[in-house]
């Protein structure tokens, strides 16, 4: 019983810990994931925190507008 409780200790512990040994993502390397300048990144940021959208909303959202062909819409007029 007690290597039994040691293991279910031990495992969930090992996780936890390779869980929070990595380190978040800078300014910098966030705007090279996503291909961005860190300017155009902070602008985006901005915007969607502007829009109470969160970062990953806001990405998916830029990245749909860019595979939709807008050619032949006339936005004037709608």
């Amino acid at each position: 019983m007690r290597k039994f409780l040691s293991f279910t200790v031990l495992i969930p512990s090992l996780f936890l810990a390779a869980c929070t040994a990595q380190a978040p993502l800078n300014e910098d390397q966030q705007a090279a994931k996503y291909g961005m300048t860190v300017e155009r990144y902070r602008e985006e940021k901005s915007a969607a925190a502007r829009m109470n959208m969160s970062w990953e909303e806001h990405v998916k959202m830029i990245q749909m507008d860019k595979d939709m062909p807008m050619e032949g819409h006339d936005m004037d007029n709608m």
